[in-house]
């Protein structure tokens, strides 16, 4: 197909060649082909061409291995009726369980995954790097990084890295982000070819001509069909339209299940002025000693209107521990004050004390939210400052936080919230997957988050107090009591 030459092709002039296209493509087939190839020109060129097959997985290793395999099996026996020469492979080429080497030379292929142990000492003239989006942090990082720098030794050595669109702030966002700059022209890179299959932000999930852009074997190895079966899913169901733009429209997006979709959260993004009547309430998530502590301000009015602001704390530590989880964009967040890093080792009561304080002291605060579990030292020092009826406990439960995520869900639609473009809010709102009970409560939960949701934590848990507390006062709190005669 006229992609797969222009990808062969391109291998001439770059050393990197970043491809990503959706999937179903013959991606898989099109690695084995020029792993072949690679080793075919080795033979010949007498170069001992090492070749690897670098994947998320043993089972996807096992899976590109095996087509590689397939190929050698395919054309035994095989003569070319033009030239009447014989294309049997296994005369060259010898498979073995775990890799594939040339007859009488040092030269072979043999694969790698993201989830083992050490890559280092490699010396590759030819690196096929599979579905980078797989590739978890750490050890996806520390991969691509063994790879890179492998190929040092040879100065012709290729790294053909191929992808489907996965999670944005991943690992392989990260590169996309880079790709997609050298692509523009934003940055210089001649080591670097972009090569991007993928649909319009903007595009309709269930237009045929964004199929097109995302999918350039269509009508070939994927059909339009396919896509409009999964399509009238996707209509009726909003995972299977997130999966259906990542997968087919190779567009990156939040978490596989997400909560909200990052197209909706950036709509609400505006400026607002806030006056007096506009009421305020603040939910806390307390950082369990390395993870973030997040402060979000929930402003509403009697218009049904709501209004968020949010603010972020880590350790030094903490930042410096998970410095292969968090995004690379975390630099930026904290030179642009959207997240303060807070000296030591762990998240104190003083860091706490001294956020609040300073929220309550600038903004009309009415009443603190909070989930109390890692809480109690600082919310009996808060009582001892602002009374026990300043704050309130939510836990993270479905009786607290149901209603209060199909709220946010359901502002967020309607355009009721507006926020203001808090990158590590993004983030987090990205991160964060929706699970529903069997009696239709909606959680979130962070014990099985790919990646840190205390921002969207601190929301739901100021929402949960404007449902549970905001008119929780009696009637009889301002009016006497009247007793009715017989």
């Amino acid at each position: 197909m006229d992609w797969q030459k222009s990808l062969i092709r391109s291998m001439v002039d770059h050393r990197i060649i970043w491809l990503e296209i959706a999937r179903k493509n013959g991606k898989s087939a099109t690695i084995a082909m020029v792993a072949i190839a690679h080793m075919l020109a080795g033979y010949k060129n007498k170069t001992n061409p090492q070749v690897i097959l670098a994947a998320a997985t043993r089972e996807q290793a096992t899976i590109l291995l095996n087509y590689c395999k397939n190929t050698i099996y395919f054309t035994a026996g095989r003569i070319d009726p033009v030239t009447k020469k014989s294309l049997d492979l296994s005369s060259i080429l010898k498979p073995f369980r775990g890799e594939i080497r040339i007859k009488g030379m040092p030269g072979f292929l043999k694969t790698i995954t993201s989830d083992g142990g050490s890559n280092h000492g490699l010396n590759p003239s030819l690196i096929l790097g599979d579905e980078i989006h797989a590739w978890k942090e750490p050890g996806g990082a520390e991969l691509w990084e063994a790879l890179r720098t492998s190929m040092g030794a040879r100065p012709l050595s290729k790294f053909v890295a191929i992808t489907t669109a996965g999670s944005a702030y991943s690992f392989a966002h990260g590169l996309h982000n880079y790709a997609d700059k050298v692509a523009k022209k934003e940055i210089k890179d001649s080591a670097w070819l972009p090569i991007i299959y993928k649909a319009d932000e903007d595009e309709e999930y269930n237009d045929p001509k964004a199929w097109a852009k995302a999918n350039p074997s269509l009508g070939v190895t994927v059909t339009h069909e396919y896509l409009e079966d999964v399509c009238r899913m996707a209509a009726h169901d909003e995972v299977t339209r997130i999966s259906f733009k990542k997968l087919h429209l190779n567009q990156w997006t939040g978490s596989s299940k997400p909560y909200i979709e990052f197209q909706d959260w950036d709509k609400c993004s505006t400026e607002l002025d806030i006056d007096n009547s506009w009421r305020c309430f603040l939910g806390c998530d307390f950082a369990a000693v390395n993870d973030f502590t997040a402060y979000v301000l929930l402003f509403f009015n009697d218009d049904g209107q709501f209004h968020i602001k949010e603010f972020y704390q880590i350790t030094e530590m903490g930042l410096t521990k998970r410095s292969n989880k968090y995004p690379q964009e975390a630099r930026n967040w904290i030179a642009n004050g959207n997240l303060d890093v807070t000296p030591g080792d762990a998240a104190t009561s003083e860091t706490r004390l001294k956020m609040v304080n300073s929220l309550i002291s600038k903004y009309d605060i009415e009443r603190v939210f909070f989930d109390p579990w890692n809480a109690s030292e600082t919310i009996m020092k808060l009582e001892g400052i602002y009374g026990e009826k300043m704050l309130e406990a939510v836990h993270q439960s479905a009786k607290y936080m149901s209603e209060p995520m199909k709220l946010l869900y359901k502002l967020v639609k309607t355009g009721k919230v507006s926020h203001e473009k808090n990158p590590v809010t993004r983030w987090m709102i990205g991160n964060t997957e929706l699970h529903i009970d069997r009696n239709e409560n909606w959680m979130f939960d962070k014990s099985k988050a790919h990646e840190k949701i205390d921002g969207t934590a601190a929301l739901v848990t100021a929402l949960a107090g404007y449902i549970h507390y905001q008119n929780s006062t009696s009637f009889y709190d301002k009016n006497d009591i009247v007793f009715l005669g017989s």
